[in-house]
């Protein structure tokens, strides 16, 4: 059985390269007598003689010649080991699973952090997992995510998930350039009686809504609202075809078909009209790759 380790190795190949246990002894920073010791140790471990002694010169058998072969291979797989696992726990390398809302890739923003993290950690791998922010969040809680880029919600707040804001996107009221309030200068709560307004079920959650909600209500009636889409470019698109009135961040305007407005709205306060792009991650999370992602976010 062989018991050999590390250091009987590193001992072996020092004294197979020097060919003199005076100076290898000196090379492994121990004395001759210790490094004669486990070289013998080592050949009665492995059941053959590894060297030829004489007074005048030292010789390497033809099994030492072997051994060196593979003790070299073995000190060299060991020490790329250590460099992959020391690397591993300083999250250098890896697979990072991001989740993705349907829009936030549309946000450059994303895009800097993400060519950032890049060049900072070239050894990681980043999963990117496109869905809703909610099963986004669903993802971390199953820890089939490690993070993800959300819009978030009051529901959102938990002991369990960490919410990063990132940007502060302002809305536009978004409309088609033959829509009725096209050319009015000032749009008011009262002029979105008659129109469906697309919003996406967790803008129903949000400081925006409950301000969109209540000023419709002061002008007399209950907004009609429409949610069964659930992507904002789909939406972009929907409410311009349908007629319809859609709330949507500014930076939408880089996909905006022809003859899409994006109009400011005056009548909200503008602390709500804002879709604040989150990183959500595990509260207590350890990994040294969503440490270093953070990291880059500073």
């Amino acid at each position: 059985m062989n018991n050999f380790d590390r250091r009987q190795l590193r001992y072996f190949v020092a004294v197979a390269e020097e060919l003199h246990f005076g100076r290898a002894a000196r090379r492994v920073h121990i004395s001759q007598p210790p490094l004669s010791q486990q070289i013998a140790a080592l050949e009665q471990d492995l059941g053959v003689k590894l060297f030829v002694r004489s007074k005048r010169k030292v010789e390497i058998t033809a099994a030492g010649l072997q051994f060196l072969k593979d003790a070299r291979a073995i000190l060299e797989d060991m020490q790329r080991a250590r460099q992959r696992v020391r690397a591993a726990a300083e999250g250098k390398t890896g697979i990072l699973r991001i989740g993705l809302n349907y829009t936030a890739p549309l946000n450059p923003l994303l895009s800097r952090i993400m060519r950032r993290f890049g060049q900072l950690h070239p050894g990681v791998q980043l999963e990117l997992h496109e869905n809703t922010s909610a099963k986004q969040l669903d993802g971390l809680y199953r820890h089939t995510l490690d993070l993800c880029f959300i819009w978030p919600t009051r529901d959102d707040a938990s002991s369990e998930i960490s919410l990063r804001p990132l940007s502060r996107d302002p809305l536009r009221l978004v409309m088609g350039d033959e829509h009725d309030l096209a050319h009015k200068k000032n749009i008011d709560a009262k002029d979105l009686r008659n129109f469906p307004l697309y919003l996406t079920a967790r803008q129903t959650r949000t400081e925006f809504f409950d301000a969109l909600l209540e000023a419709c209500l002061k002008s007399g009636f209950e907004p009609d609202i429409r949610t069964n889409v659930i992507q904002m470019p789909f939406i972009l698109n929907v409410a311009v075809a349908s007629g319809g009135l859609a709330f949507l961040p500014e930076f939408l305007t880089r996909i905006r078909p022809p003859g899409t407005l994006f109009r400011p709205c005056r009548f909200l306060p503008s602390s709500s009209l804002i879709m604040p792009l989150s990183l959500a991650y595990r509260a207590r999370d350890a990994s040294p790759l969503v440490k270093n992602f953070l990291s880059v976010l500073e």
